[in-house]
C-alpha cells in the first residue's frame, strides 16, 4: 500500500513539474514571437523588450512565466536555486524599465546574465557526474560567451547574436537537467 502511494505521489509531482514547464514555455514564446517581430538589425535584444510599443506586454508575460518558474523552482526543494532564479527574474523585470543607455539598465542586465551562468554551474556541480559531458560544455560555452558579450560591449559592438545563443544556451540547460 505505501509502494502504491508513494508511486502517486512521486509520479503526480512529476506531472506537475511538467506541467509548470509547460507554462513557462508558453509564458516565454510570447516575449521570443515579439523579439523576433521587431527585430531590425538591433543591437542587442534590450533594444528590442525595452521599447516603450512592447515593452510592457513582453513585462506581462515575463512575470507570468517567473510565476510558474518560481512554482516549479520552489516545487524543486533546492533553496540556492530559487534565489538565483528570483534574482535573475527580479533583474529581468527591472531592466526593461530602463533604457539601454542607462547605467541601471546595464547593472541588470548584467546581474541578469550572471545569475543564469551562476544557475547553470550550481546546477553542473550538483547534478554532475565525471561523465556528464553535456553539461560541462553549456556550461563552458557560457562562459565562452559571456567574455564575448563583454567584450563586444566594450567595443560598441552588437551583442545580440551572443545574447540570443546564450539564453538559447540557458534553455537547453535548464530543459535537460528538468529530470535530473
Amino acid at each position: 500500500m505505501y509502494n502504491k502511494l508513494s508511486n502517486f505521489y512521486i509520479t503526480n509531482k512529476k506531472n506537475v513539474n511538467n506541467y509548470l514547464l509547460y507554462l513557462m514555455c508558453c509564458f516565454y514564446l510570447f516575449p521570443i514571437i515579439y523579439v523576433c517581430m521587431y527585430y531590425d538589425n538591433s543591437c542587442s535584444i534590450s533594444s528590442i523588450i525595452c521599447d516603450e510599443k512592447i515593452k510592457y506586454i513582453i513585462l506581462f508575460f515575463m512575470i507570468l512565466m517567473g510565476c510558474s518558474t518560481i512554482l516549479y523552482e520552489y516545487r524543486r526543494n533546492d533553496i540556492y536555486s530559487l534565489i538565483i532564479i528570483s534574482i535573475l527574474l527580479i533583474s529581468i523585470y527591472i531592466l526593461i524599465y530602463f533604457p539601454e543607455n542607462n547605467i541601471l539598465h546595464y547593472i541588470f542586465a548584467s546581474t541578469s546574465f550572471i545569475s543564469i551562468l551562476l544557475f547553470m554551474i550550481r546546477h553542473y556541480y550538483r547534478i554532475c557526474n565525471q561523465y556528464n559531458y553535456i553539461l560541462q560544455i553549456l556550461v563552458f560555452i557560457q562562459i565562452l560567451l559571456i567574455i564575448l558579450m563583454i567584450r563586444n560591449c566594450f567595443l560598441n559592438l552588437s551583442i545580440f547574436l551572443f545574447e540570443s545563443i546564450y539564453l538559447l544556451i540557458f534553455a537547453i540547460f535548464y530543459l535537460y537537467i528538468h529530470n535530473k
